[in-house]
């Protein structure tokens, strides 16, 4: 086509112009084909063994195919093989919650095992203080989203937003953009939010959105009771979205960065006692109080901190409150990634940092 056009130039000219809009339309649309990753399979990390397992195979595969009589049988291995990796990353039997070392922010990701369903609360991000317009790369694109691609994770059931700040939902815009998500669940109020309406705009539409308040149950796999807030507000610290939910018989307990008046309220709405609780706030001085800590009785809580940050969370006089308790704590600024595993009524804790 290129050839015709150069050859017709001269002396048809709109016949050269049709030609060009004709290239310039195909491009347009093999890109736009590219775009929405039709055909993409996410195969997901495999092992050592794994590895090791499928260069055998391969390896059998190459000499036997030159025999007709074991060609077909060699074929049917190697798709056995090839098959049996992908369904054992996709069909974990392994659930997880995960606290993903975003830095100075949260993002959670829980997960149930074999037939997978997959959430997030909160996706992270950084909050800007410089006046550069230099456009940065989002954080997702470097720790959340390969991690979830090493798992074979293609989509998100649901993500939960706990408030407006950056730092839990910066990166939610890049995120809507690389991976499918059924459903955005958050506090009733936050769409009339527009610093949070400018992250979502034109990436979702009305019908993949929840607005939640206190009393109201998600129950997709796992059953997710939200305990806070009881009105709508602005997407503010404390409004901020608190879930609970029980996997594996143990229960978690998220706030989000609700002030200590609202952890109040739920210890005298909704007073529970805890198995696992992400300390409010990043652990600053004013994150979860004592009171409220004695009440939910957290087995284990968890901090989501960056490493030497500007806020220097967490607090020493938070961490002097968890020892009085005697409450033990893990922090993804001294241990990286957190994962609690589960499955089969076994359950164990890993860290990225040993």
């Amino acid at each position: 086509m290129t050839f015709i056009n150069i050859f017709l130039f001269n002396k048809f000219l709109f016949i050269s112009d049709i030609f060009e809009k004709i290239l310039e339309f195909g491009e347009a649309t093999i890109n736009s084909f590219a775009r929405t990753n039709i055909g993409m399979i996410i195969f997901g990390k495999i092992t050592w063994w794994q590895v090791l397992f499928l260069l055998i195979v391969s390896f059998c595969y190459l000499i036997f195919r030159l025999e007709s009589r074991k060609l077909k049988l060699s074929i049917v291995t190697l798709i056995s093989a090839y098959s049996l990796i992908f369904i054992s990353i996709h069909f974990p039997l392994q659930g997880q919650v995960t606290f993903i070392d975003v830095g100075q922010g949260d993002s959670i990701l829980i997960t149930t095992p074999l037939f997978r369903k997959s959430y997030l609360i909160d996706t992270g991000g950084k909050v800007s203080f410089a006046s550069s317009k230099r456009p940065k790369r989002p954080q997702i694109e470097q720790i959340t989203l390969p991690f979830l691609k090493a798992q074979g994770i293609d989509h998100l059931d649901g993500i939960f937003l706990s408030h407006q700040d950056a730092d839990h939902v910066g990166d939610l815009g890049p995120l809507l953009d690389k991976i499918k998500v059924n459903k955005l669940y958050m506090a009733r109020g936050l769409l009339k939010n527009q610093a949070f309406l400018k992250r979502i705009a034109g990436k979702v539409h009305k019908s993949q959105i929840k607005e939640l308040l206190a009393g109201d149950r998600v129950n997709e796999g796992i059953k997710f009771d939200i305990v806070y807030p009881y009105q709508a507000g602005l997407g503010k610290n404390e409004d901020s979205l608190s879930v609970t939910f029980k996997v594996n018989n143990k229960r978690w307990l998220f706030t989000g960065d609700l002030d200590q008046a609202g952890e109040e309220v739920i210890g005298q709405k909704t007073p529970m006692k805890v198995n696992y609780f992400k300390l409010g706030h990043h652990g600053s001085k004013t994150s979860s109080s004592e009171h409220f800590l004695q009440i939910i009785q957290p087995d284990l809580v968890f901090i989501s901190a960056g490493r030497n940050n500007r806020y220097h969370h967490p607090n020493q006089e938070t961490l002097a409150k968890l020892d009085k308790l005697a409450i033990p704590y893990l922090s993804t600024q001294r241990y990286g990634s957190i994962s609690y595993r589960y499955g089969f009524g076994r359950d164990h804790f890993e860290t990225f940092l040993k």
